[in-house]
């Protein structure tokens, strides 16, 4: 499968950046930048895990809780013994309900945000 360069950065509304670094952290994610334009006001931040970037925004009007984000990973399996070894609650298991060739995970973050990591076989 052709590796493919991430070109859109999907946002995630989070209600506390704060309390959903931590989160993101066990995912793997790292942070690349926050924005906050005085004390007081909601955080806006880009994380990422390898090549794959996401916004994180408390700012009510960027978007609604509840997104649906897809992450491309090699190996699924290897990821959720990741998470498992993070202590994280996988909220579907690898499996392979979107196809034969496709195998996915399913977290859900804090604020209800369901995060899909997807693996893609040559069928």
């Amino acid at each position: 499968m052709k590796k493919v360069t991430q070109q859109v950065v999907p946002a995630v509304r989070v209600a506390s950046y704060a309390l959903s670094k931590p989160f993101y952290e066990k995912l793997g994610f790292h942070e690349l930048w926050t924005h906050q334009f005085e004390p007081g006001l909601p955080f806006f931040a880009a994380i990422a895990r390898d090549d794959m970037q996401v916004f994180l925004t408390e700012h009510t009007g960027d978007c609604a809780f509840g997104a649906l984000v897809h992450f491309y990973v090699d190996d699924v399996d290897a990821v959720h013994l990741e998470f498992l070894q993070q202590g994280l609650h996988v909220t579907e298991p690898p499996g392979n309900d979107l196809g034969p060739s496709v195998r996915n995970m399913l977290m859900v973050d804090p604020d209800g945000n369901r995060l899909n990591f997807v693996t893609v076989t040559e069928s």
